[in-house]
């Protein structure tokens, strides 16, 4: 099944805002998303981001939710990993 990957204005200022080869390895991993939205090296968050996953890019990271009922990925965050990284997403 190809999931409809849905990335926001917010989420694409902050794929644009990171350096060049870290932006485009990202990109190609959101574009993944739709063929492939639980790669076995993702992790699905836990606690209060239950439900949320997580793909890791060295010291980056994507945070996306699954949709099955509708099939949809929607992009949650991206950026570089930081203490305060996942406080605006619970």
């Amino acid at each position: 099944m190809l999931y409809q990957v849905d990335v926001s204005m917010r989420v694409r200022r902050q794929i644009e805002a990171l350096p060049g080869h870290v932006r485009q390895r990202i990109k190609r991993e959101i574009a993944q998303l739709a063929f492939h939205p639980r790669p076995d090296y993702a992790e699905e968050l836990s606690g209060p981001l239950q439900g949320r996953y997580k793909i890791k890019l060295d010291q980056y990271r994507i945070v996306y939710r699954i949709d099955d009922a509708l099939a949809v990925v929607g992009v949650l965050k991206a950026g570089k990993k930081q203490a305060d990284f996942y406080d605006d997403l619970a």
